[in-house]
């Protein structure tokens, strides 16, 4: 199982650049990841991407040298289980609100003794051919980030991040407006005080969080990163397809008037 250069970023606290996908197609998969991103994640919460389209991504994005990674659509054990032997390098779990919860994912994640992770072969170990070296990698090759997207959450974090094998978390800000009753309203009170916790405990507990910003700018990127972010997920395929397009008819309209 090749290193996984995302994981122990995250475990030095570097910075490193994503994106996300929401379309389920390897040309989109091979388009962002060979744009230079460190780690591409398969929306499979909002995204219609079904697992035998993720496996497809990921080789996709494996064949770029970029980090396949999955989000995924709630913290279940099928989903996984079945993530992880599709060839997921990194879960990113969504609406996890307890210890418990993060005890839960990073359970299903890892293989006896840590966890119980059922064995089996699959694409992830070349379908039997890498087995051993890949059982025996995986526990420390598989990056585990917790998605905090809720006012518990946020109440709860100290005990989020000191479960062991929880890499890192990543903030949702419009679930976490929502859960405050305050939904899309980013700059509200609560929402900073929210979001000072977060950045606060994390660099406490001296773990990596991460942002998603939807539409970067050289100037949200430096913001953020002076914040002390460090796990940056940077705008989402339909966003960069709707923006593109949009600007150059826009562009084009102009010049023909």
């Amino acid at each position: 199982m090749m290193k996984n250069g995302l994981r122990r970023a995250l475990l030095k606290r570097a910075v490193t650049l994503g994106t996300w996908i929401q379309i389920g197609h390897p040309a989109v998969a091979e388009c962002l990841a060979s744009a230079g991103f460190d780690w591409v994640c398969a929306d499979l919460e909002h995204g219609v991407i079904d697992l035998e389209g993720t496996a497809g991504l990921f080789r996709a994005i494996e064949l770029a040298g970029c980090v396949p990674v999955a989000r995924l659509p709630l913290n279940d054990p099928i989903w996984i289980h079945r993530v992880l032997d599709a060839g997921a390098r990194g879960l990113i779990v969504p609406m996890v609100n307890t210890a418990a919860e993060a005890e839960k994912a990073v359970h299903e994640a890892k293989y006896p003794p840590r966890g119980g992770r059922g064995f089996g072969y699959s694409r992830a170990n070349q379908y039997g051919g890498g087995f051993k070296k890949y059982i025996e990698s995986a526990n420390d090759e598989i990056a585990m980030v917790m998605q905090i997207e809720h006012h518990v959450a946020v109440s709860n974090l100290e005990s989020i991040l000191d479960v062991p094998g929880v890499d890192g978390v990543f903030i949702g800000p419009l679930d976490l407006s929502g859960s405050m009753g305050i939904t899309g309203k980013l700059k509200h009170p609560k929402m900073t005080a929210a979001l000072r916790r977060y950045r606060d405990v994390c660099a406490q507990r001296k773990k990596s969080f991460g942002t998603h910003l939807i539409s970067p700018t050289a100037e949200s990127i430096e913001e953020a990163i002076q914040e002390g972010y460090t796990l940056l997920a940077l705008g989402l395929d339909i966003v960069f397809l709707r923006e593109s397009a949009g600007a150059a008819v826009r562009g084009a309209r102009a010049a023909a008037q």
